[in-house]
């Protein structure tokens, strides 16, 4: 498949500038994917300089993902993310040089509480995950209470750390969350449509608190973007086998739009059956998460749909892979592991998460000249800033992480086997965030009619 170049490329970066930006380690560089930018010469240093004072015990970290069933088209995107960071933190000489990572992958399941009290009660140092919404909500007070990192890979409900946990220490989130990537597509709408254009909007979304989380604040969005009345709301459950009562109401009212945070198999459901019944002939879908079957979703499918997804802070095609260094490595390691047709979104959280843990210790390390505490990681993660193949991500004062979001038109492509996003726009995480202190829904109220 031939695509197309962009000026987003490293071209008159010097070696030592990229270093001096990428955090200057081994572990940095190679998380952010620019090791093969550095000569043998001009190589990154291998971590802080401790004195001594970092032990070559391996680190034991624990991830909570879906690794089977519906879930796992989430799931094992993230534990392969998370596997290769590790496996580029090893070969860069483990954490300052010298503690490799073993990490220990657990299914997130119907006991998620208990299995991440396993990890505490087995000693590890950090853990990530987890992908439901419900489980972040489950666990959260349980790692402030344990006293032990975790980074979130996903998990995004708005409500996490406005509610549950308001003044978080130890939980941190790297993906982002409901609100950016919703507000994303309240944007993404109103700059393909236009505003005027839209007067009524629908919604199918999950029957659980991410959907009804996403339903919220889409809603509360496009009121304030458009003019807009909400004419049907549904919320069919997990693996529903049908959903023409949702369609069948979508078709009597021809909304303009159509939102929706449906996932995994249940886009495939959806979209099939919509197709197969004219949906597309009477409104415009737009998704925050429908990308995430990109690898499952087939051709058929998505002939003659008119669907824009949004991709979170990751798009493997942006910039393009022919003259990006960084993507084109990341995207050939990725679909060469098992369970990844494409990286998606999802992809990106695990390796994400691992990558914002992993720079700021090794930064901790820079200062301290030894091992950081957990109380020291933490502090270093608040408004920590790093970087990966997809950019620049920053975890805010308020433990929640931000980078660009992106969404475009989803298409199947034949050459890669599994559907893409064309014609893709950018937003910014200012357009899309409150920021830090603020509620999203106080922040969307502040916004002028």
């Amino acid at each position: 498949m031939k695509r197309t170049t962009t000026d987003h490329d490293s071209e008159g970066i010097g070696r030592r500038q990229l270093l001096s930006a990428i955090g200057g380690s081994a572990v940095a560089a190679a998380l952010a994917g620019c090791s093969t930018l550095l000569s043998d010469s001009d190589t990154a240093d291998q971590g802080g300089q401790s004195g001594g004072g970092i032990s070559e015990e391996p680190i034991q970290a624990g991830l909570l993902t879906f690794t089977r069933g519906a879930p796992g088209v989430l799931g094992i995107q993230a534990q392969r993310g998370a596997e290769l960071a590790v496996q580029r933190i090893n070969e860069a000489g483990g954490i300052g040089g010298q503690r490799e990572i073993e990490l220990d992958v657990v299914n997130e399941g119907s006991n998620p509480l208990d299995s991440y009290n396993q990890f505490i009660e087995e000693g590890k140092e950090v853990t990530f995950g987890p992908i439901s919404s419900g489980t972040h909500s489950q666990i959260a007070p349980e790692v402030e209470k344990n006293e032990v990192i975790n980074v979130g890979t996903d998990g995004t409900v708005t409500t996490l750390y406005e509610e549950t946990v308001t003044d978080p220490t130890y939980s941190f989130r790297f993906q982002n969350y409901d609100i950016m990537e919703v507000v994303t597509m309240a944007r993404e709408a109103v700059e393909r449509i236009g505003a005027d254009n839209i007067s009524t909007v629908a919604g199918v979304n999950p029957g659980y608190s991410f959907g009804e989380d996403e339903m919220r604040v889409f809603t509360q969005a496009i009121q304030k973007l458009t003019d807009a009345e909400i004419v049907y709301e549904g919320f069919p459950e997990l693996g529903a086998s049908d959903m023409s009562n949702h369609i069948t109401s979508i078709n009597n009212e021809e909304p303009d739009v159509t939102f929706s945070s449906l996932w995994g198999g249940d886009v495939t459901t959806f979209v099939r059956q919509a197709n197969a019944n004219d949906m597309f002939e009477n409104t415009t879908v737009f998704g925050t998460t429908l990308y995430s079957a990109a690898g499952d979703v087939p051709g058929d499918a998505l002939a003659g749909t008119d669907i824009y997804s949004g991709s979170r802070n990751y798009y493997w095609g942006l910039p393009a892979l022919g003259n990006w260094q960084p993507g084109r490595e990341l995207f050939d390691a990725a679909t060469q592991q098992d369970g990844v047709t494409v990286p998606t979104a999802h992809y990106m959280s695990g390796y994400g998460a691992v990558t914002a843990w992993a720079t700021a210790v090794e930064k901790a390390i820079d200062l301290l000249g030894t091992y950081p505490s957990q109380e020291q990681i933490a502090q270093v993660l608040e408004g920590h800033g790093f970087f990966t193949p997809a950019g620049y991500h920053n975890i805010a004062e308020d433990h929640q992480g931000a980078s660009n979001s992106f969404a475009g038109q989803m298409v199947y492509d034949d050459d890669l086997g599994a559907a893409r996003l064309e014609d893709v726009n950018t937003y910014a995480a200012t357009e899309t965030a409150p920021p830090p202190g603020v509620t999203g829904s106080d922040w969307l109220d502040s916004w002028s009619a």
